[in-house]
């Protein structure tokens, strides 16, 4: 039922766990540096001109490419699996992962030949190749043809089960998406309206500024993006894996709510910006000390669920319940060999197992 679902799961965690070892092979390096036990001279003859351009590599592949395709490819997976359907367009999926690839492949080419040594940040008036700006911005688009497959998909659903509450596993699926497509909108803008025309040479400059300023609407809430897939785990899976139940339905979904809302808060990466205004920066100081609250729910409702199964399975006293967790259900199926992942066989298993114990709770 799940087979197109499962290839498209395999195609962006495939892709996103190659550009994890390819960026991550450069934190040794980077630590051997500043150590000084490498000079990045010698990295020459293998195209690694200097500190910079590998630190570049190593911060667009981790914090953009690994994180967003994973992520696609979880929530492709769980989407499915919470709503008991399989995705009603998943050409827009295949579209989204094809679009991705493309941008990926369109912004790596100029970071390999150093004409983009710019960073995970890429400040202007620091300028790159305009094949790399071209690439993230299709990079971008292609995440949201991802989510509008997930939200097309949720309209069907929901007009199928008019009555129905919305598995918790969607419910946080669908506003993590929705949080990523409005603040992505701020990294798109300035790459479009600013980055592009200046590296074409279109303009004879740019607003540093407000450059700084459009990335960090997009470069705080990516942490979010990078969290709330793990929050869907914990409130959705672990429970149950711990052998008991969400301790409060409610709470979880408040939580997904309040990171949608607290969106604006970029601005706390520029206090020393002279730009910005004063009150901007005040009133970005509270909507930081804001995310407090769905941490300290979280951290609540998480370790609450975990007591609940612990005292189910006769855990007694104050802490006799975390050593009666079920923790053998979190590691019984153990991933084969290599090949096996490359025909999807132990996730498969392992994931099919992990949602039909999770999925089939709100």
């Amino acid at each position: 039922m799940y087979k197109t679902e499962n290839r498209l799961t395999l195609w962006n965690i495939g892709i996103a766990m190659g550009a994890l070892f390819i960026g991550g092979s450069f934190g040794p390096l980077q630590k051997l540096e500043h150590a000084g036990l490498l000079d990045y001279t010698a990295l020459r003859s293998l195209g690694i001109q200097s500190y910079y351009q590998g630190l570049t590599i190593h911060g667009v592949l981790n914090a953009l490419v690994w994180t967003t395709f994973f992520i696609m490819g979880f929530f492709i997976y769980t989407m499915s699996y919470s709503l008991k359907r399989p995705s009603s367009y998943p050409k827009l999926h295949w579209a989204g992962t094809y679009i991705m690839s493309g941008g990926l492949l369109l912004a790596a080419v100029p970071i390999l030949l150093n004409l983009a040594t710019v960073l995970f940040t890429f400040y202007p008036p620091m300028k790159a190749s305009p094949y790399f700006y071209i690439g993230l911005a299709l990079f971008v688009v292609g995440s949201w043809v991802h989510g509008w497959g997930i939200f097309l998909t949720y309209r069907d659903w929901r007009r199928e089960n008019p009555k129905t509450t919305t598995p918790l596993i969607a419910m946080g699926t669908v506003v993590t998406m929705a949080m990523w497509q409005i603040a992505t909108l701020g990294v798109a803008t300035e790459v479009l309206v600013l980055l592009i025309p200046f590296s074409l040479g279109l303009t004879s400059g740019t607003d540093p500024q407000l450059a700084r300023t459009f990335f960090w609407f997009f470069g705080h809430p990516v942490v979010y993006f990078w969290l709330l897939p793990v929050y869907v785990s914990w409130y959705g899976m672990m429970p149950k894996q711990a052998g008991g139940k969400l301790f409060s339905d409610q709470l979880a979904r408040i939580v997904f709510w309040l990171f949608l809302v607290l969106i604006p808060t970029g601005i706390h990466h520029q206090y020393t910006d002279p730009g910005v205004p004063t009150g901007w920066k005040v009133v970005h100081a509270f909507l930081t000390f804001s995310i407090f609250l769905p941490s300290m729910i979280t951290a609540f409702t998480v370790v609450a669920s975990l007591e609940v199964g612990g005292r189910a399975r006769g855990g007694k006293g104050l802490f006799g319940w975390v050593t009666r967790l079920a923790v053998e259900r979190c590691f019984l199926h153990r991933p084969k060999p290599l090949h096996d992942f490359v025909r999807l066989g132990w996730y498969q298993r392992y994931h099919q197992r992990l949602l039909q114990l999770e999925c089939g709770s709100p």
